[in-house]
């Protein structure tokens, strides 16, 4: 059994009509383009990308820029890049998340007076140093202007949006996203993460949006309570498998988009279009990399580690940085007609598993809610001596019959590197807590 991917999954959430509108990412960057060359957009008709070679000249200036702004002003970067303003990117040395925790502060290359917003990133227990990442207000428009060109996708102008992202604080994610669709003068709730799905069904009857923004396994509750029904719903901040999205679209009858980000990069990155054929990456903000375990640069099309380079972000540098999700990007053009790269991720890197073949957590999550009868669970995997790993699952089901927890671990023992214990216990939905947050191998 291998991950389903775009190509078979894709064709459960949509007919493909058969014209596919442009991603309004794309002319957008076009726009920032010929602003970048001082050239004017109007000699464009129409407003968009004209090829690749136009985006990688525009990537490849805004990156010898950020190096030697980096190379001069951040005490992280001075020693590492001096001398490397013209050496291929491929060559650049990587950057780590231990490396933000531990240096975070020695990235910048401006005064803490100029941050507006500091974000810190829990990884791996209590016990560990937090990442933070510095934002100052040139970054949060940055991802501002990212979030209203993106939901453009799916949010006609006045439209009810209800966003069930963190949102209490100022600049927050759900903020920055309210602020976004102002422009479009849309009437935004931010209600936050969702803690009870019935009130939070209950907030959406009341308010009855036509687009709905939140984490894939909330929104999958929420809309088995909800009466109402929105038009699309925007799948972000964890990674949603393909039989998530597909419960989703069966309860809701909505298109399902999916976006990608992460909190170091300034919560943007990549986003659907109307075709559903992967995230068009914001590419005059983020370079784009796929490599091996070794660092070697994959080509389109093989699987690997998304590293991330923020070549337009100057008082923060990110270059080369791993992020440790596992990804591709998707060969060819899109649907849509537009150049910019599309990336599938399918979550954090793999773990070694049975055999020592590599188990992943969304192959896992795949087979568990393609389960009519999973209504949410928890896992653990543990190494003991040797290698040897034990599988923990605990799984709220909404039905009361035998056999379910076999059922399951008869399923799952189908998934490549899974290890021959599995210890799976299942209750009652009322008797369950649900994890917090995205979804890890401890969670």
């Amino acid at each position: 059994m291998r991950l389903e991917s775009y190509g078979q999954g894709w064709q459960d959430l949509a007919s493909m009509p058969i014209d596919i509108p442009l991603t309004p990412l794309d002319p957008w960057i076009a726009e920032s383009i010929d602003r970048l060359f001082l050239r004017d957009a109007a000699i464009r008709d129409p407003l968009r990308i004209g090829s690749r070679d136009e985006i990688e000249r525009a990537q490849n200036y805004l990156l010898r820029r950020l190096i030697r702004h980096a190379s001069l002003y951040s005490p992280f970067y001075r020693d590492r890049l001096d001398g490397k303003d013209n050496i291929p990117l491929e060559e650049l040395p990587f950057i780590s998340p231990s490396d933000l925790a531990q240096y975070g502060q020695r990235f910048l290359t401006v005064s803490q007076s100029e941050i507006r917003r500091v974000v810190t990133l829990w990884t791996s227990g209590t016990s560990s140093i937090p990442k933070r990442v510095f934002l100052t207000d040139d970054d949060i428009e940055a991802t501002r202007e990212f979030f209203l060109h993106g939901m453009t996708t799916f949010t006609a102008p006045e439209s009810r949006v209800a966003v069930f992202m963190e949102g209490a604080s100022p600049d927050s994610i759900g903020d920055v996203l309210r602020s976004a669709l102002d422009e479009r003068r849309c009437e935004t709730r931010v209600f936050g993460l969702v803690d009870d799905p019935a009130e939070a069904a209950s907030n959406i009857d009341e308010f009855r949006p036509s687009v709905v923004v939140g984490l894939p396994v909330q929104m999958a509750k929420v809309a088995a309570l909800s009466r109402h029904e929105p038009e699309s719903v925007l799948l972000s901040a964890d990674i949603a498998p393909w039989a998530l999205r597909r419960r989703i679209k069966r309860l809701w009858g909505c298109r399902v988009f999916s976006h990608y980000g992460l909190t170091e990069s300034g919560w943007g990155c990549a986003v659907e279009c109307q075709a559903l054929r992967g995230c068009h990456v914001r590419e005059l903000d983020v370079l784009l990399e796929i490599v091996d375990e070794k660092g070697n640069v994959l080509p389109d099309g093989e699987w690997g580690e998304v590293v991330i380079t923020m070549i337009r972000r100057l008082s923060f540098p990110l270059i080369r940085y791993r992020t440790n999700d596992e990804g591709r990007v998707l060969k060819g053009s899109c649907p849509c007609g537009s150049p910019l790269k599309r990336i599938e991720v399918k979550g954090r890197l793999p773990e070694r598993g049975a055999g020592g073949v590599p188990i992943r957590l969304y192959d896992v999550e795949e087979i568990l809610w393609n389960l009519p009868w999973v209504e949410d669970f928890r896992l653990s995997l543990q190494h003991v001596d040797q290698g040897h790993a034990t599988l923990f699952l605990t799984i709220a089901a909404n039905e009361n019959r035998k056999g379910l927890s076999e059922e399951a671990v008869d399923l799952l023992k189908q998934c490549p590197g899974m290890p021959e214990k599995i210890i799976a216990m299942v209750v009652d939905v009322l008797a369950f807590e649900s994890p917090k947050g995205k979804r890890d191998w401890e969670n």
